[in-house]
């Protein structure tokens, strides 16, 4: 069901009032490495001794490929004032540019890059991947992980007020563009789902 425009507006301001972190996922297949600026990141286990992170990333996007390939990916968390390392990562593509070029890394397992100077990390091994139309979401079974430094991360709000009016057009065009390409696989995951649950859709 679309939202009406009056209806929209109200959800806008539900939505705004969320405030998540700022997560940079990396991952690399062989010689080819990519990353990029994530916010559907969240912890899936409550048992301390296997955890697990939960990540959705655009299918459309090259990191989504380079996990698939390797089945790993290693999760950051920024300092309060990277925004730029948090722009870096959002724009463009890793198809096009080597998003990691300049930065200090090590190779993580499945050789993902961890980022040396992050707020922290969390390295994950894929043990399940799901695919729901406009995104892929990967359950990953952390295997090592660091906490940097004490400090509260970087989150959305904050990295949005860091960026130049520029920098806000070119990622408002960066996410419609993505709603363009994703759109039609969301809808067709909900029709296959609503052939599973029939009439759960008109409720």
């Amino acid at each position: 069901m679309v939202t009406s425009a009056g209806n929209q507006a109200s959800v806008e301001a539900v939505v705004k009032l969320v405030d998540r972190e700022i997560w940079v996922v990396t991952a690399a297949d062989g010689p080819r490495q990519g990353g990029l600026t994530a916010t559907w990141v969240s912890l899936a286990s409550i048992d301390p001794e296997r955890p697990i992170l939960l990540a959705g990333i655009g299918p459309n996007h090259a990191t989504a490929e380079l996990i698939d390939a390797s089945r790993h990916y290693v999760a950051h968390l920024l300092h309060p004032d990277q925004g730029e390392l948090a722009w870096n990562f959002a724009h463009g593509s890793s198809r096009d540019r080597d998003k990691l070029a300049g930065l200090a890394t090590r190779d993580g397992p499945g050789n993902a890059p961890i980022l040396v100077d992050s707020l922290a990390w969390l390295a994950c091994r894929v043990i399940h991947r799901y695919d729901a139309g406009d995104r892929l979401f990967y359950w990953g079974e952390v295997v090592a992980g660091e906490r940097v430094a004490a400090a509260v991360p970087l989150r959305e709000q904050a990295f949005v007020r860091s960026l130049t009016d520029i920098q806000r057009q070119e990622l408002a065009a960066s996410r419609d563009a993505d709603i363009a390409l994703q759109r039609p696989l969301g809808e067709e995951w909900r029709q296959v789902v609503a052939n599973l649950w029939p009439g759960e859709s008109s409720k």
